[in-house]
C-alpha cells in the first residue's frame, strides 16, 4: 500500500487544483524555490494525521491568497490523497476508504472552511472513499504511520531522554512484540535492585545524601508534616526506565577502541545528530506493528549541516530503506548533490508558471518523460552536481564542452544589455545576468541532446510528459576538420544532434540553436572585430610574436573572408592543441571579457540562445 497520488486545491499556494503522482518508495521534490515543496508535505501531514502535526492548529494562512488586489483568501481548501497497491487483507481493512469500482484502491478527503467556531478552531471534514456521506472509521488511522521531518529539525532535542524521546518510542514500540512483557519484566526488576543496591549501602554518599535531606526537612516542617525521600537512579516502571535513557556518539563504528571514549548529544556534530534522528525514525518505522498498513516517511532538506559525501551515502540509504522496509519516503531538497545521487525514477520535478493573475504549479515525474532505459541509465551516470542544477533551475543551456559553459554565461551580459536597450521602457525587459535569470549552463561534455532533451520534450518517436522548463542547446556544425568555412562557402555539418533540430524546435519548451559554419571558437572568431581579444587571449599564454607579425595583416583586413576563415582555423588548432587547451583559453578570453570597454561580437545563433533561455523573443536578439 502506498500513496499514489495528491490533490489539493485553495491550500496555501495551490489556487488551481494541483496534482502530483508518487512513486512507492523514495521520491525526491526537486525544484526552484516557491514552487510548492514544503506546501505538497504540510498537506500529506494535514490529511495523514501525523504525530506532530495535531498539535499544530490550521491558520488563516493556510487558505489560498491569490497575487491579486483586492482578491480575498480562499473560502475553503480541499486535500485529497490516493492509495493504491492494497493487499486483499488492506482492502478489507481499508473497505470505508474504499472505491467499490476500484480494485486495490482506497482515498482520504480533507475539506475545511475558512470559518471559524467559538474556540477559534476552522471546521474540518473528514472522508473516507468517494462519497462525503460514507461513514467514517478514524481507527483506521491507526493503521497509518507518518513520520515528518522538519528542515529546521532539532535532532538533540528529539533524541534527548523525555517523554519525546524517540528512542523511548522505539523502544516502546519494540517491547510490543512477542515477548516484549517478560522482556519489560526482566528490566524493571534489574532496575529495581539497582535502586536497592545505592541505597541501602550506608558508606556510599548517595545514602548519606539522602539521609541528610530527610532529616533537614523534618528539622524544616516537622515530623507531622515530613515526606521521606528516596534518591534513585529512575523510578522502576517501565516507561520511566526508557524514558531516561539517551543516546550517546562514539567516534568510530564496530571498532576495537575503548568503548569509554564518547560523546554526549550537545557534544557531537549537528550533522552527526541529525543522521541519528533520521536512523532512529526508520528504525521506529521498521519496527511498527504488524497491523500497520502504510508508513511514509516525509523529510524536508536532509542535508541539513551534512558535507556532500554523508549527502549522498544518506540519499542512499534512504533508497535502501525504502525498499527494504517497506516505506514510503518523500524528501524536498535544495541540494545538487543530493539530486545527483538520486535514481531518475524516484526524481520529482516542480515549477510553477506565472499568468496575469496567479501562478500555475506543475509537478513531473521525471519517470514520465518518455525516457528509454537507455536515457535513464545515461542521464543518472551523467547527472553529477553540476548537471544536476537544471533539476532547480528557471532555465537552461544545454551545451557540448567547457569552453561554452564559461563563455557563455560572460557573453549573455553582453546579449541581455543590448536586448534590453532594444525593449526602452516596455515590460519585455529581460534580467541583466543568467544568474539573475536563474538559467543554468549545463555542460554535457559531449553532444547527448537525445537524452537530456527528453526531460523538456518528445523527440521523434518518443512520448511522455515534459518538465515545463525552457531549455535551449548550442550545438556545432561540425563540417571536416580540415575544412575553413565561411558566409559564402557552407560546409555539411557531421554533427549527429542536427538531426533533432526539427523535433526539438517544434516543441512547446525546447530549442536547438546551431553554429551555421563550424564550431563554437571558430564562429567567435569569425565575427568582425573578435579576431584582435581572441588573439591577445591567446598570446597572453603563448607570448610568441612570430604569431602576431604573420596575421597581423589579417586583423586589418576583417573583409578578407578566405584570410579570416585561414586564421580561426590556425587560432582554433591553436586553442585545442595539448599545450593550452580549450578550457585554459576559455577562462582567459572569459576574463577579458568582463571588461565591458572591449568590443566583442556575439554571433546570432548565441544570442538566440540566451535570449531564448531567459524567457525573450529570439527574433529580437
Amino acid at each position: 500500500m502506498f500513496l499514489e497520488r495528491l490533490h489539493i486545491e485553495g491550500y496555501k499556494n495551490f489556487g488551481k487544483l494541483f496534482t502530483i503522482a508518487f512513486s512507492k518508495g523514495l521520491n525526491v521534490l526537486v525544484g526552484e524555490n516557491a514552487v510548492g515543496k514544503s506546501a505538497i508535505i504540510d498537506s500529506v501531514r494535514s490529511l495523514l494525521l501525523d504525530d506532530d502535526f495535531e498539535r499544530k492548529p490550521i491558520s488563516d494562512t493556510d487558505f489560498y491568497l491569490p497575487f491579486v488586489a483586492g482578491k480575498e483568501r480562499a473560502a475553503s481548501f480541499k486535500i485529497e490523497c490516493f492509495f493504491a497497491g492494497l493487499s486483499p487483507t488492506q482492502q478489507v481493512a481499508f473497505l470505508p476508504w474504499t472505491d467499490t469500482d476500484i480494485e486495490g484502491k482506497a482515498s482520504l478527503t480533507l475539506l475545511v472552511e475558512k470559518k471559524q467556531n467559538s474556540k477559534g478552531r476552522y471546521k474540518r471534514l473528514l472522508w473516507g472513499g468517494a462519497s462525503r456521506a460514507s461513514m467514517f472509521e478514524r481507527e483506521l488511522f491507526d493503521k497509518i504511520d507518518c513520520i515528518y521531518l522538519p528542515p529546521l529539525r532539532d535532532a538533540e532535542a528529539k533524541l534527548r531522554e523525555g517523554r519525546s524521546s524517540r528512542l523511548a518510542r522505539l523502544l516502546k514500540n519494540m517491547s510490543e512484540g512477542p515477548g516484549g512483557e517478560k522482556e519489560r519484566e526482566r528490566l524493571v526488576e534489574k532496575v529495581k535492585k539497582f535502586n536497592e543496591s545505592i541505597a541501602s549501602n550506608q558508606e556510599h554518599s548517595i545514602f548519606k545524601a539522602n539521609k541528610l535531606i530527610g532529616d533537614r526537612l523534618v528539622d524544616a516542617i516537622g515530623e507531622v508534616f515530613g515526606q521521606d525521600t528516596h534518591i534513585k537512579f529512575t523510578p522502576a516502571e517501565f516507561g520511566r526506565i526508557v524514558e531516561s535513557l539517551r543516546l550517546f556518539f562514539f567516534p568510530k563504528a564496530h571498532s576495537k577502541v575503548d568503548k569509554e571514549i564518547f560523546r554526549s548529544l550537545e557534544e557531537n556534530s549537528l550533522g552527526y545528530n541529525n543522521l541519528l534522528y533520521v536512523a532512529t525514525v526508520l528504525a521506529e518505522l521498521s519496527e511498527a506493528k504488524d497491523e500497520v498498513s502504510f508508513r511514509t516517511l516525509l523529510i524536508e532538506e536532509p542535508e541539513a549541516h551534512l558535507h556532500p559525501q554523508l549527502q549522498t551515502r544518506l540519499l542512499k540509504y534512504l533508497e535502501k530503506a525504502a525498499t527494504r522496509h517497506s516505506v514510503q519516503i518523500i524528501v524536498t531538497t535544495h541540494s545538487p548533490v543530493l539530486a545527483s545521487a538520486a535514481s531518475v525514477d524516484s526524481l520529482i520535478h516542480l515549477s510553477r508558471q506565472e499568468t496575469d493573475e496567479e501562478y500555475n504549479y506543475i509537478a513531473v515525474p521525471l519517470h514520465s518523460c518518455g525516457l528509454s532505459d537507455h536515457s535513464k541509465q545515461f542521464i543518472f551516470r551523467w547527472l553529477d552536481v553540476t548537471k544536476s542544477t537544471l533539476l532547480f533551475a528557471r532555465g537552461v543551456i544545454l551545451v557540448e564542452g567547457i569552453a561554452e559553459a564559461m563563455l557563455v554565461p560572460e557573453l549573455a551580459q553582453r546579449v541581455l544589455k543590448r536586448y534590453n536597450e532594444k525593449q526602452g521602457n516596455t515590460k519585455k525587459k529581460l534580467p541583466v545576468s543568467l544568474e539573475d535569470a536563474g538559467v543554468a549552463v549545463v555542460n554535457m561534455n559531449g553532444i547527448y541532446f537525445k537524452h537530456f532533451m527528453q526531460l523538456f520534450c518528445n523527440l521523434e518517436g518518443t512520448s511522455g510528459e515534459n518538465v515545463p522548463v525552457l531549455c535551449a542547446g548550442i550545438t556545432d556544425r561540425d563540417p571536416p576538420k580540415r575544412s575553413k568555412p565561411t558566409t559564402q562557402d557552407e560546409f555539411s555539418g557531421k554533427n549527429l544532434a542536427l538531426k533533432l533540430e526539427t523535433s526539438i524546435n517544434s516543441s512547446l519548451c525546447a530549442r536547438l540553436f546551431v553554429s551555421p559554419l563550424k564550431t563554437f571558437e571558430y564562429d567567435l572568431a569569425m565575427e568582425k572585430g573578435n579576431l584582435n581579444p581572441m588573439l591577445d587571449a591567446l598570446l597572453s599564454i603563448i607570448p610568441n610574436s612570430r604569431i602576431r607579425s604573420s596575421t597581423t595583416t589579417v586583423w586589418k583586413s576583417q573583409s578578407d573572408l578566405p584570410k579570416k576563415a585561414q586564421t580561426a582555423f590556425t587560432l582554433l588548432n591553436r586553442i585545442e592543441s595539448s599545450r593550452i587547451g580549450k578550457g585554459l583559453y576559455a577562462q582567459i578570453l572569459a576574463e577579458r571579457l568582463k571588461d565591458t570597454t572591449v568590443e566583442f561580437r556575439v554571433p546570432d545563433y548565441v544570442a538566440e540562445t540566451i535570449i531564448w533561455a531567459c524567457g525573450g523573443n529570439p527574433n529580437e536578439a
